[in-house]
């Protein structure tokens, strides 16, 4: 669920920092999710338990049921009864269980006990333990470095699972007490190690914080540098070393951030290094400035920096690109329309020429001048054939034929679209002919749309088309049934059987490979670095991907322990990898562990509570979070459904909870009512259309309005005029979801769409 943007803001932006994605590789802050008092009330007040004064029960089954729902508080005290109680690794498990909720609550005082109190019991394993590395997290987050040192070198000296990630604490941890050799070394380590890329690079940056922390500027700065040159984040290395060299009284300081500025004017931290150049009086190109201020908002700033570039001579035809955009935001359409074709005549061969006529196809359509919108699209399809537009444009010029009522013309355009090398690309053209040839009463229409649907195996690129073929032939299954929401245990024989016949060779001949990845992982899960766990099982379910035996094996295990997301990851990486044209299709019990009944009794439970069906929001759930309850987005989304906190807020109000806190939304329970709350609300705003209501989920309301406002009663002009791509792929993506939902669990012989 995000926040409804500009089209302006959504394409203003050109990269995305893998800082940003992976920095929780290497914070342990990034793990620990503290709710406050507050949130810890917010969530009672929901929960159907009454509080009690007595003692929990020492039940381990009811402490797993309350910390899978959510409510950790309840499954702290339930744990702490079953260590109190008894003995042995019953009791271990407890503890350990215990401490590993008071972390993720933020009550880290009071995990350190009892982390102890497991560690006294551990003997000579201790130190190699995971409550030894929850411990030296802890004791760093208590503000005692040396302890939380020591315990990261103990778990070191004694083989540890997670060396390697206790070395990325350790060497931070040197780093800021100054002990830059020692630092150093254990960096150099880190480097050395087998840890993911990703994680090294992230690595990177917050080691070169943590020395700068420690008052070792010039290691700060060379290992900013590293991360500079290492493929991450150039703009933020760049402006933190700028930043490091500005407190040093370096005059060098200002071409650093210029050249932040440079490599992304529309990054997150380009106004700000703007604003301190200006406070320095360090001149700044006016075409730069005039980028940074339109992302920033500043218009009229942005305008007249802009108009200066273009009369200057500056990057003239990008200058003018972006004052076309400031004329669009400002719904000045017919000036955005002239400025657009300005910015891409001024210089043809411009990074942005392609772009410039995208924008003025999109407004020129909009504004229903469809044979001039044909021919912006046609020249940029035509003009410019590897522009990240040019398949879109090509699309859309059989569309504004299409809305012109030329169905022969739009058809002819789609025919040729549809023998694309790109499935997805392909199957649409081919649908568009079909919904032309319909219009145009022509006879062929049902042989292509029956043909497409022939050719596109379930589950395949082009899937939701083929869907929608279906609708358009009325053979879609509109009857609504009662799904049988209940537990699935996989024949993992029958799955092998499927495996042996689409690839020769018997999967279960052959055991898991070894691989300590696998440890890892689960240790990774285990101490709350549970964005880096997910990492590295997906690493191992892309390297499996290319041998469907050890997928199937690798499937097969994760889903026995109970990993439902990167079991479900897998299971559909392995139902892609055998699915082609005339091959069967994948057997249900496979499909079940790619589109789980996930958190089945309080998605039932929430979607009946808001009168929604369950099964499409599981659909949500597996298009948001792949049902992992501490999924996150780079937009502040959050949970299984993916709910902003702002938005959050409302729904905590709809739902009269009187309070609430952006935590909450870790709490599978919550945040499946939150979602489904959410989602019944733009189902009642667009008469129980599923369609629009989930545009307007992932693209705010006043998307799925103007798409509607444009395309009438059609389903599928409306997905096709959705501003946005990724709410397009969104819904489609959701309704095919939906529609395997129904196959699955509503009896169906064949996934289906209801309208």
């Amino acid at each position: 669920m995000r926040r409804p943007r500009t089209a302006i803001a959504a394409r203003a932006i050109l990269s995305i920092s893998l800082i940003g994605i992976f920095a929780a590789a290497c914070s342990r802050g990034g793990a620990k999710r503290a709710p406050t008092a507050t949130a810890t009330a917010s969530f009672s007040a929901m929960s159907q338990a009454p509080a009690t004064p007595t003692a929990a029960p020492a039940d381990t089954g009811l402490g797993e049921k309350l910390r899978t729902d959510g409510e950790f508080e309840a499954a702290i005290d339930v744990y702490a009864s079953v260590a109190r109680t008894k003995s042995g690794d019953e009791q271990q498990r407890a503890r350990l269980a215990q401490a590993q909720l008071l972390l993720h609550t933020g009550r880290t005082a009071e995990a350190r006990p009892v982390l102890e109190a497991y560690l006294g019991t551990d003997g000579a394993r201790a130190d190699g333990s995971e409550a030894n590395y929850m411990l030296a997290s802890a004791l760093d987050d208590l503000g005692e470095p040396l302890h939380a040192l020591d315990g990261y070198t103990r778990y070191i000296a004694a083989g540890g699972v997670l060396s390697d990630f206790a070395r990325i604490e350790q060497a931070k941890l040197l780093a800021r007490l100054s002990r830059t050799a020692d630092a150093d070394a254990a960096a150099q380590a880190v480097l050395a190690s087998p840890i993911l890329p990703d994680f090294k690079r992230s690595f990177m940056f917050s080691i070169a914080a943590a020395f700068e922390q420690g008052h070792a500027d010039q290691d700060a700065l060379a290992w900013y540098g590293r991360a500079r040159d290492g493929g991450g984040d150039l703009a933020s290395a760049l402006a933190r070393i700028g930043g490091v060299k500005r407190r040093l009284g370096d005059a060098s300081w200002s071409l650093d951030e210029l050249q932040a500025i440079a490599a992304d004017p529309e990054s997150a931290v380009a106004r700000d290094l703007l604003d301190e150049l200006d406070a320095a009086s360090v001149p700044v190109s006016d075409y730069l400035r005039g980028v940074v201020d339109y992302r920033a908002g500043r218009d009229d700033l942005a305008r007249a920096a802009l108009a200066r570039a273009v009369t200057a001579d500056d990057h003239a035809a990008e200058a003018t690109y972006y004052v076309a955009a400031i004329d669009e935001r400002a719904g000045t359409t017919a000036a955005a329309i002239a400025e657009y074709q300005h910015a891409h005549d001024v210089n043809p061969a411009s990074p942005l020429a392609d772009s410039a006529l995208w924008w003025r196809g999109r407004l020129l359509e909009q504004a229903g001048r469809f044979n001039e919108a044909a021919g912006t699209y046609g020249a940029l399809a035509d003009g410019y054939p590897a522009s990240k537009w040019a398949d879109d444009a090509a699309f859309h010029r059989g569309l504004v034929l299409y809305r012109a009522g030329d169905y022969a013309g739009a058809g002819a355009v789609w025919a040729a679209r549809a023998m694309s090398s790109d499935p997805l690309a392909a199957a649409r053209a081919r649908f568009w002919q079909g919904r032309a040839l319909l219009a145009a009463h022509d006879a062929q229409a049902r042989q292509v749309l029956q043909q497409l649907i022939d050719d596109t195996p379930q589950g395949a690129p082009g899937s939701y088309y083929a869907l929608r073929a279906e609708v358009a032939l009325g053979k879609n299954d509109t009857k609504e049934r009662k799904p049988g929401i209940k537990d699935y245990t996989p024949d993992w024989t029958g799955i092998a059987a499927y495996v042996r016949g689409a690839t020769g060779f018997d999967p279960e001949a052959t055991p898991l490979p070894a691989d300590p990845r696998w440890d890892v992982a689960a240790a990774l899960e285990d101490v709350g670095l549970h964005p880096q766990s997910d990492a590295v099982y997906r690493s191992t379910i892309k390297d499996s991907a290319v041998d469907a035996s050890a997928l199937f094996q690798l499937t097969r295990r994760l889903q026995q322990e109970g990993r439902t997301s990167v079991a479900a990851r897998a299971a559909a990486t392995l139902a892609t990898m055998l699915t082609h044209a005339g091959s069967p299709p994948p057997p249900d019990d496979l499909l079940r562990v790619a589109y789980p009944l996930a958190y089945r009794d309080l998605a039932t439970d929430a979607a009946a509570g808001e009168g929604v069906s369950p099964l499409l929001l599981l659909a949500l759930v597996r298009q948001e979070s792949f049902y992992d309850p501490d999924a996150g987005s780079s937009a502040g989304a959050l949970g299984l459904t993916q709910v902003i906190p702002s938005t959050g807020e409302s729904i905590a109000g709809t739902l009269g909870l009187a309070t609430f806190s952006a935590s909450d939304l870790y709490r599978p329970k919550l945040n499946l009512q939150f979602g489904a709350s959410y989602l019944s609300g733009q189902l009642k705003q667009f008469d129980g259309d599923p369609y629009r209501a989930l545009a307007a989920y992932n693209g705010g309301p006043g998307a799925a309005s103007n798409a509607a406002a444009s395309a009438g009663a059609d389903e599928d002009l409306f997905v096709e005029d959705l501003e946005f791509d990724e709410t397009r792929e969104y819904v489609r993506r959701v309704m095919e979801n939906y529609a395997r939902y129904r196959q699955l669990y509503e009896g169906i012989d064949r996934p289906s769409l209801p309208r």
